[in-house]
């Protein structure tokens, strides 16, 4: 079923036209002011390794819910400004210099900014073995919620207006991550159900959005 899904997929954006970032590629998010500069991706390690640092402009919404991830953990370090995450039930602060370890299963929310300036922080996702399709997948995500910002389809906190697209971006990430607060069990076939309506009336899994390169204006 997994690679099944996956072939749709690629079938959806047209084979080899399936642009992955790649490091050193710059994404503006123009509706929240966000900027994503993609370290690492599984291009470059082999499948092990995705690396994205963040910058977020201050009265910014949290942006994604609560989420969890069966198969790995996630790093975050601060490297400027103030935020608040979120692991389980707990709010937590981290300022800059911080690290700290989103646990797998645990649910958890990315970190937003609390601070009056810029808040740079940066996600690492380091595999136990190689994974390149769920990596994929992971920065595909990211990339299809720039590009559907830039053509002004998301709202202030920087998901897609349409609750169906949402659905269908969410259904791609599965089994890798999970909505927190609703059991697996029922996700996986309410997901699917809906993420074929979805696509039924032409949501993708994927979009391209334009980039840049570090160094470049």
């Amino acid at each position: 079923m997994r690679a099944r899904r996956n072939a749709i997929a690629f079938q959806e954006t047209g084979e080899g036209k399936y642009t992955m970032p790649r490091a050193g590629q710059v994404f503006e998010n123009p509706v929240t002011g966000e900027r994503m500069v993609f370290n690492a991706t599984a291009h470059e390690t082999n499948g092990m390794v995705l690396d994205i640092e963040f910058y977020v402009q201050p009265n910014v919404c949290k942006g994604l819910a609560a989420h969890f991830h069966p198969y790995f953990s996630e790093r975050v370090e601060i490297i400027a400004g103030a935020a608040h995450y979120k692991v389980g039930r707990d709010e937590l602060a981290a300022k800059a210099g911080d690290g700290v370890i989103l646990p797998r299963h645990a649910a958890h929310i990315h970190p937003w900014n609390v601070g009056d300036g810029v808040l740079h922080w940066r996600k690492t996702t380091q595999l136990e073995k190689p994974g390149m399709r769920l990596l994929i997948d992971s920065a595909a995500f990211f990339e299809s919620l720039y590009a559907l910002a830039q053509q002004r389809k998301v709202r202030a906190n920087g998901l897609p207006k349409n609750p169906l697209q949402t659905i269908v971006l969410l259904r791609a990430l599965q089994p890798s991550s999970y909505v927190a607060g609703l059991p697996i069990w029922l996700q996986r076939p309410l997901f699917g159900a809906l993420a074929d309506l979805g696509r039924a009336l032409g949501y993708k899994a994927y979009y391209p959005a334009v980039s840049t390169s570090l160094g470049q204006d």
